[in-house]
């Protein structure tokens, strides 16, 4: 075959034609890469317009019982020290009788000439039965406080009885009889006696949420002085 041309002409050059395949490879190619710049584009404009999560509030740490916390007011804190309060029973809160036994009245002391192994002084709120007592021991020159009617103490034990800024710490015995009796017996010489002159009245708390108000009368300052010998 004369591929020669005319004269005056370069010799043709052969010219291979692109197949078809390739042709249609470099336009999928080029879709592909269209697709994933627009994916791209659309996350990445998505992800700046998506609203942030909304953080969650932090609950307060909550305060444990009988601890303190900052936040509590001092009044809100459980008060561990508290005690329970304790009624004061006064020489009016006895009740009175219609007609008192013996001509006794009431919130009043009596001398008696003898109680048990000697004189002694009786106390009635009421007018009737007597409620406290002092009885003394001529021989062995001690004195008996005596409470009767008194009820169980239960389980208290601090028996005291106060006179001013003196404190009696009753190393006291308890019987049911009578509707209840507590008792101490002290020599006639001790110290608490002196404070028993009349001035301050005596407050006797036998219970741990009760104390009464006895007022102190000539008549226990005569007992004193007799069963220390000096009547």
């Amino acid at each position: 075959m004369n591929m020669q041309g005319p004269i005056g002409y370069p010799p043709p050059t052969l010219v291979r034609k692109r197949s078809g395949f390739r042709k249609r490879a470099v336009m999928v190619l080029v879709a592909v890469v269209l697709m994933a710049g627009g994916y791209g584009v659309t996350w990445l404009i998505q992800s700046r317009q998506a609203p942030q999560p909304a953080e969650r509030p932090v609950p307060p740490p909550m305060a444990r019982a009988g601890t303190a916390s900052a936040d509590m007011p001092a009044a809100a804190l459980p008060d561990a020290a508290a005690k329970p309060a304790v009624a004061v029973e006064t020489p009016a809160d006895g009740a009175t009788v219609d007609e008192p036994v013996d001509a006794r009245r009431p919130n009043r002391w009596y001398y008696v000439p003898r109680l048990g192994d000697g004189p002694g002084a009786i106390y009635s709120r009421t007018g009737g039965q007597w409620s406290y007592a002092l009885a003394c021991t001529t021989a062995a020159k001690t004195i008996e406080i005596i409470a009767v009617g008194t009820g169980s103490p239960g389980d208290f034990d601090r028996q005291a009885i106060t006179v001013g800024k003196v404190r009696l710490m009753m190393d006291a015995t308890y019987s049911p009889d009578g509707g209840g009796t507590i008792a101490t017996t002290l020599p006639s010489s001790h110290a608490f006696f002196n404070a028993l002159d009349g001035s301050v009245p005596m407050q006797i708390q036998l219970h741990a949420n009760r104390k009464t108000v006895v007022p102190v009368g000539p008549e226990v300052v005569r007992l004193i002085r007799d069963c220390r010998g000096r009547g």
